[in-house]
């Protein structure tokens, strides 16, 4: 099974790409199970083990290849989104970008979330709905990738992809332990076997966006929901 974990930037796609390997792992220990991140699918494909069951990619765009898979039904699809605000500033503060790189990030993201809706090929998640009733969201991507998945085992990937368990993870990244095995993208670095970045959490919460961008930026940004007919 291939799953990719398609979400909008800084809207918990780590989480969920985190949930589904969890999910995968515990469900049949026997099957391997392949994971990463990267935006070239086809690359990602090729890189693929033979003996691996299932492949989860965490990406936030579709190469032609990655389009064609979740077209026609070949490739499963979490899709996490976030009000744009919000993810559009904790984006700028993550990466170091500014609001025109991250205005055209979002424009992307939003053409694949109405392409989501669209093929209805998708579980599509908000953010605030993760972070108030996580347990729920978890078991609905459970359902959707057709796991049998019991109170034990929804349990223990919900504990181990808590805040509180992430917060620990992400403290452990600045370990001198752990500064060999990561991987730079962009201004920061990530972990290759959870991808949670260096200080990953900046916030958690909702709701600051709208009070940190400009109105000619936030205008901008209601511009692109009108645009792909998501308009909140």
């Amino acid at each position: 099974m291939l799953i990719l974990c398609n979400g909008m930037p800084r809207s918990a796609s780590t989480w969920s790409f985190n949930v589904v390997t969890g999910l995968l792992r515990r469900w049949n220990p026997a099957q391997t199970v392949q994971g990463g991140y990267d935006e070239d699918v086809a690359g990602f494909l090729r890189g693929i083990d033979r003996d691996t069951a299932h492949a989860v990619l965490k990406c936030h765009a579709l190469d032609p290849v990655g389009h064609t898979l979740v077209h026609i039904g070949a490739a499963k699809v979490v899709y996490t989104w976030r009000d744009i605000a919000d993810a559009t500033v904790s984006y700028m503060r993550m990466f170091g970008n500014d609001f025109e790189h991250a205005l055209q990030v979002m424009s992307t993201s939003l053409q694949l979330y109405r392409f989501h809706l669209e093929s209805g090929n998708a579980v599509i998640l908000g953010y605030d709905d993760i972070m108030t009733f996580p347990t729920e969201a978890i078991e609905l991507i459970a359902r959707y990738l057709g796991i049998e998945a019991g109170p034990d085992l929804i349990a223990a990937v919900s504990e181990e992809t808590s805040l509180e368990r992430v917060r620990e993870k992400v403290e452990q990244l600045n370990s001198i332990e752990a500064q060999g095995r990561l991987i730079r993208h962009e201004n920061t670095l990530y972990d290759p076997e959870t991808l949670l970045n260096v200080n990953h959490i900046r916030d958690g919460g909702s709701g600051y966006g709208r009070a940190l961008l400009s109105t000619e930026q936030l205008g901008r940004l209601e511009d692109l929901m009108r645009r792909w007919g998501l308009f909140e």
